[in-house]
C-alpha cells in the first residue's frame, strides 16, 4: 500500500526543488506575505498613564514632625522682682521669662501683684531673658538678660515706659531748604500701641487736622491739612530767611509742638567775574577773557 507523505515533508521537498531549480546562483528572490496586524488585547497593552503626573495620588507616610522644646522647670532656681511704671509700681502687668538654650526658647509668664511684685519659681538654671508689659500703653522694649544659677534666687526691677499718642514725625524734600525756594514737608501722625504680646506698634491716624505754625515759613499749600489713611499730611512751603526757622504743628485741638526741620541756606548765584588786568592794556590775563565763577550772594 502506498503511504501518504506528511505535510511538513512535502513542504521541505518543495523548498529543495526550488533551490535546485535556481542553479548555483542560489535563490534570486523570495517574498513573504505581510504579517497580520496585532489584535488589541490585555496582553499587549501597558498601563495607561495620565498626561499630567501631578494627578497621580501618593499614599501618605505615617508619622509627624516633632520639635524638641527645652524645659524651663521644675528646678530649684527662681526670679523675683517688681514692675514699675512712670508713676510707681504696676499691678496686673504681664511678666515673661524666656529660658534660652541654643536656638530654642522655653517661656513662662506670670502677672504682677497689686504692689507690682512677682515671683517665677521652681525653674531650671540657665540663660534668661525677662521683660514685662501692660497693654495698651506700657512696655519694656529692652529686656533684661542674665545667667541664673541652678539654685539661685535672682532679683530684678522692670521699668516700663508709657506709649501714648499722637506721635508726630516730619520729613523734608529736598533735604536742604533754600531761602525762597519751595520744599515739601510731610507730617506723619501715629498712635503707638502696646499689643497683647508686648510689642509696640505705631498705627497711622487718619482724618486728623494738622496745622503749621511759624513766622519764618511761608505756606503755599492749604493750612491746615487732613491726614490720609497713611496718617500723613503734605505741605508745600519755603523759609523766608537763612538760619534756623523753628516750625510747630498743631494736631487737632492739641497744643503746638515743635518739629525738626533743616536750617535754611541762602541761594547760590552765578556771577561773571573779569580777572584783574584783563583787557587789551592789562598784564594779568589774556585780553578779552571773561571767567564765569559761582559765588554766594553774587560776590567775586
Amino acid at each position: 500500500m502506498r503511504r501518504r507523505r506528511s505535510a511538513p515533508l512535502v513542504l521541505a521537498l518543495a523548498a529543495v526543488s526550488v533551490l535546485v531549480a535556481g542553479g548555483c546562483g542560489g535563490v534570486e528572490s523570495l517574498s513573504f506575505g505581510k504579517p497580520p496586524p496585532a489584535k488589541a488585547g490585555a496582553g499587549n497593552q501597558g498601563p495607561a498613564l495620565p498626561g499630567n503626573l501631578d494627578a497621580v495620588g501618593q499614599a501618605h507616610v505615617a508619622g509627624a514632625t516633632t520639635t524638641t522644646v527645652p524645659p524651663i522647670g521644675p528646678g530649684k532656681a527662681s526670679i523675683l522682682g517688681t514692675v514699675f511704671g512712670p508713676n510707681g509700681p504696676i499691678g496686673g502687668a504681664t511678666v515673661e521669662a524666656d529660658r534660652l538654650v541654643g536656638n530654642q526658647v522655653a517661656t513662662t509668664t506670670v502677672t504682677s501683684a497689686a504692689d507690682g511684685s512677682f515671683v517665677i519659681g521652681s525653674i531650671l538654671g540657665g540663660r534668661y531673658r525677662v521683660r514685662a508689659w501692660q497693654s495698651p500703653t506700657l512696655a519694656l522694649t529692652e529686656p533684661q538678660i542674665f545667667f541664673l544659677g541652678d539654685a539661685e534666687t535672682h532679683q530684678v526691677q522692670l521699668h516700663l515706659d508709657s506709649y501714648t499718642g499722637p506721635d508726630v514725625a516730619t520729613s523734608v524734600n529736598p533735604g536742604v531748604a533754600v531761602v525762597g525756594q519751595p520744599v515739601n514737608l510731610v507730617v506723619e501722625v501715629t498712635n503707638p500701641t502696646v499689643d497683647r504680646n508686648g510689642i509696640v506698634r505705631n498705627q497711622p491716624v487718619a482724618g486728623l487736622q494738622v496745622t503749621l505754625a511759624s513766622a519764618g515759613w511761608t505756606v503755599y499749600s492749604g493750612n491746615p491739612q487732613t491726614t490720609g489713611s497713611n496718617g500723613q499730611a503734605l505741605f508745600q512751603l519755603s523759609c523766608s530767611s537763612a538760619g534756623d526757622n523753628p516750625l510747630s504743628v498743631e494736631i487737632g485741638s492739641g497744643a503746638p509742638q515743635p518739629v525738626s526741620v533743616p536750617s535754611c541756606v541762602e541761594p547760590t548765584t552765578t556771577t561773571q567775574c573779569t580777572p584783574t588786568g584783563s583787557g587789551s592794556g592789562g598784564t594779568g590775563g589774556s585780553p578779552g577773557v571773561t571767567t564765569t565763577t559761582t559765588q554766594p550772594n553774587g560776590g567775586c
